[in-house]
């Protein structure tokens, strides 16, 4: 492993709360493999057997929908864990892709098992995370209904990941990723000229500004306010 260090995984949020003991042990068992941007990490309906979890960059699950387009689900950022299934063995049921040129921690899922046999904490954190991710689910589920403007849905997005990946500057919050109208689209499951539409009227209402494949929340709190009318 050796550039990676324990102390670099307490800073992590998913490992915060494992024992030393439990690290140094995941450490020795695993490795950093780097992707490149728009490498494939793992296939839907695949099953691997492997244990992924971001180290640096950013990481997105999606499927397709019946008509072949991309659905974005969650861009997963540093420290978050990119499996969906681990204690059943099933099959994957997203595709993960590097967003970026990204670094992820590997670690075979027998050996990540038999660690969460030994450390309740470990334990603990999958399912937070898992909690974590079902919550999310629920949120997207509410916020891509059919009848909510399409606006909205964009602030919604927007402001979400901000929050995740936002960087402060003097003209607003970056979302620090690269993010093109056509990954948005994905995101929200829409036309990419719909949601090109929807942007230039968060512009137009000095909510954000996109350029140079990054978006900045001008307004956050007015981009919350707009998207929860």
């Amino acid at each position: 492993m050796g550039q990676i260090t324990i102390r670099e995984l307490e800073n992590m949020d998913f490992f915060k709360e494992i024992p030393k003991d439990i690290l140094q042990n995941l450490l020795n068992e695993s490795k950093v493999v780097s992707y490149k941007k728009k490498e494939m990490i793992f296939h839907s309906r695949s099953r691997t057997k492997t244990v992924y979890f971001v180290y640096s960059g950013e990481v997105m699950l999606y499927n397709l929908t019946k008509h072949g387009n991309r659905k974005v689900i969650f861009i997963l950022g540093k420290g978050q864990l990119l499996n969906q299934s681990i204690v059943s063995k099933k099959p994957n049921a997203l595709f993960g892709e590097a967003v970026c040129p990204v670094k992820v921690i590997e670690i075979a899922e027998e050996q990540f098992l038999q660690l969460m046999e030994q450390s309740h904490a470990l334990t603990r954190a999958v399912l937070r995370e898992y909690e974590r991710n079902l919550w999310r689910m629920g949120h997207q589920l509410k916020n891509t209904t059919g009848n909510m403007q399409m606006e909205r849905k964009i602030a919604a997005k927007l402001w979400k990941l901000g929050r995740d990946f936002g960087v402060d500057t003097e003209d607003g919050v970056m979302i620090d990723i690269d993010l093109t109208i056509t990954l948005m689209a994905d995101l929200v499951g829409a036309p990419r000229e719909n949601v090109s539409r929807a942007c230039k009227v968060l512009t137009d209402r000095g909510l954000i500004r996109y350029g140079n494949k990054r978006f900045i929340l001008t307004d956050s709190d007015g981009l919350a306010e707009f998207y929860k009318m």
